[in-house]
């Protein structure tokens, strides 16, 4: 498959920029740290170390994300060799598909990476050497936020500078997780004010609904079904990717290159 092809060819592209890895060595030491706090205060060292790793995994993957897609298409326009990609029997559909399969596997492999640090470092700090099964879930769950995040970079990088695409995708990604905040504006008494939180609600991607951090590390904070709130956000993900992959397409098959 074309699509699978220039996946591949991205992903060894992305993992030769400098930035991508500074970030994962970043995300990388900030949950080798969590262990020093934790001594600092051993009745809640697990707790800091839960939540340090997933806050660590959470940044490090967001930087990684927007860096890495931002710069997919663009870079292939600005060095023309995008015309020699679309010279070949490779439909323009298929250039944006591979391109985001290509950061996909990229963000993958990162958080792959950390998660794979975080999960190493519980193993050794838990006492019964067990891992908890809701930190599995809580990296999952960040892979699938970051997955999202990925499609919107591309869909942006569509028709944006990597400059405004980096500032768009942040400001959403931060707009998205105050999903409590924008919920609330949609019963405000002024009907503009409700007409607007609305669109900002239901239209922008929910990222909030991602962050199940303070549910995993307080059991206090209850979630009625773990589970099926996990299948019902990465069934989001899955659906909103796919809108804004197609949106994507669209724009990008009208655009003269």
């Amino acid at each position: 498959m074309v699509a699978l092809a220039i996946a591949r060819q991205t992903v060894r592209e992305a993992l030769r920029r400098r930035v991508m890895w500074i970030f994962l060595v970043i995300g990388v030491f900030l949950i080798a740290l969590g262990p020093v706090f934790g001594f600092l205060n051993p009745r809640d060292s697990q707790v800091v170390l839960k939540s340090l790793g997933l806050a660590a995994i959470l940044l490090a993957g967001l930087f990684i994300t927007i860096v890495t897609c931002i710069y997919l298409i663009p870079v292939e326009i600005e060095r023309r060799t995008i015309y020699t990609v679309l010279s070949k029997p490779v439909q323009r559909y298929e250039f944006v598909l591979g391109k985001f399969l290509g950061g996909f596997a990229t963000v993958f492999v990162n958080i792959a990476a950390m998660g794979i640090v975080f999960l190493a470092m519980l193993w050794m700090q838990s006492p019964n050497h067990k891992v908890p099964p809701e930190m599995v879930k809580g990296v999952m769950l960040t892979f699938f936020q970051m997955m999202l995040l990925a499609a919107l970079a591309i869909f942006f990088s569509t028709f944006a500078t990597p400059v405004v695409n980096f500032f768009l995708s942040f400001a959403i990604f931060l707009v998205g997780n105050l999903s409590t905040v924008t919920e609330s504006l949609t019963t405000n008494r002024n009907p503009l004010v409700s007409g607007v939180g609305r669109v900002i609600h239901y239209l922008l991607p929910n990222f909030g609904n991602f962050n199940i951090q303070n549910s995993i590390i307080h059991p206090q904070i209850e979630l009625k079904n773990v589970d099926a709130f996990i299948m019902q956000n990465i069934a989001y993900a899955f659906i909103y990717s796919a809108v804004l992959l197609i949106l994507a397409i669209l724009i990008f098959d009208r655009r003269e290159v």
